[in-house]
């Protein structure tokens, strides 16, 4: 299954689309747990919301990625140029 917005797959979404997706739905998740007290349920928020802060540095990750596409171009879409790898034009 492919998720992400390609050549192959232009219907998709973008990576950093995804990674907000999953911060809402683990954000979810750590408010219906919040309220239990019990230290397996403190270990998972604790764990939950480490896993936000990574996907968060992913987000950054992935922008600056974007920042340095953009300096050699404007995005011309899934189905168009690609500004690096196979199909650019240095």
């Amino acid at each position: 299954m492919t998720i992400l917005m390609s050549a192959e797959n232009p219907g998709g979404a973008k990576l950093e689309e995804h990674l907000q997706d999953l911060i809402g739905e683990i954000e979810a998740k750590c408010a219906r747990i919040a309220g239990d007290q019990r230290p397996e349920a403190v270990d998972v928020l604790r764990n939950n919301r480490d896993i936000i802060a990574r996907l968060g540095e992913c987000i950054a990750l992935q922008h600056h990625s974007l920042k340095r596409l953009d300096g050699l171009g404007p995005n011309q879409g899934p189905t168009g140029t690609p500004r690096i790898g196979a199909g650019s034009k240095p």
